[in-house]
């Protein structure tokens, strides 16, 4: 493992070649806030940034693919926007531009901590879950210790099908959503939390979508608390 010192260096050269070089990324219509949450980096991903950083010339310049580009769209991280991630244990600051993401700070004693990550992080696992659900060939049913975060449109569809009350609580899931879930190796057949506004649930994802297990919440204060806290918590 390389020492602090080094890791902190390598990083550092990336964002301070974009420093020097930063008007040529400067747009007065981007909007240049920081999102409220820390950024979990796929496998994929972060293997990019550390292709980059392993370069001989690391420039802290990544670029994004159309999927990519979607997924950060959906979470409502838009072109100019700054978050944080953690990259070799380091809180790193990432600026989203028009082709990608490029470093902007790199310090062990960055200050911009949030216990928010996006879109997932680790949990303790539910000590109860029930197992009644019909197994199938091919399907991995292996319970995960993660809670999951939709962006905003997909959260309210989902809550929108469990208030309706009929029946089964299935959701469908569109292509994009199903690749997010890919991405991070969340298999059909996978048990997870679902975390909307604040509260957990239990859902299992299908061939198809999510099946809601088990409401972990109250229900009806989720939905009073839906209107108000939705934008607010999940972009």
């Amino acid at each position: 493992m390389k020492p602090a010192n080094t890791i902190l260096k390598t990083l550092a050269i990336a964002s301070m070649a974009l420093i020097t070089s930063g008007s040529a990324f400067a747009h007065s219509n981007h909007d240049h806030s920081t999102v409220p949450f820390k950024w979990h980096f796929s496998e994929k991903l972060n293997s990019k940034v550390e292709r980059n950083l392993n370069s001989a010339k690391p420039t802290g310049v990544i670029g994004l693919n159309p999927f990519e580009q979607k997924k950060f769209n959906h979470y409502g991280i838009k072109v100019g926007n700054k978050f944080s991630s953690i990259v070799r244990n380091i809180d790193v600051t990432f600026e989203r531009t028009s082709a990608g993401i490029k470093i902007t700070d790199a310090s062990i004693f960055n200050k911009m901590t949030n216990d928010d990550i996006l879109p997932l992080k680790k949990v303790a696992t539910p000590s109860k879950v029930s197992m009644k659900n019909p197994f199938h060939i091919g399907h991995d049913h292996k319970l995960l210790s993660i809670e999951w975060i939709f962006g905003n449109a997909t959260n309210s569809k989902i809550v929108k099908h469990m208030f309706e009350g009929k029946g089964t609580l299935s959701v469908g899931l569109t292509n994009l959503e199903q690749n997010l879930l890919n991405e991070y190796g969340i298999k059909t057949g996978n048990k997870f939390q679902l975390s909307i506004s604040g509260h957990s649930f239990l859902v299992e994802r299908t061939s198809s979508g999510l099946k809601i297990l088990n409401h972990k919440e109250n229900p009806n204060l989720a939905k009073a608390d839906l209107n108000k806290k939705m934008v607010k918590d999940n972009i």
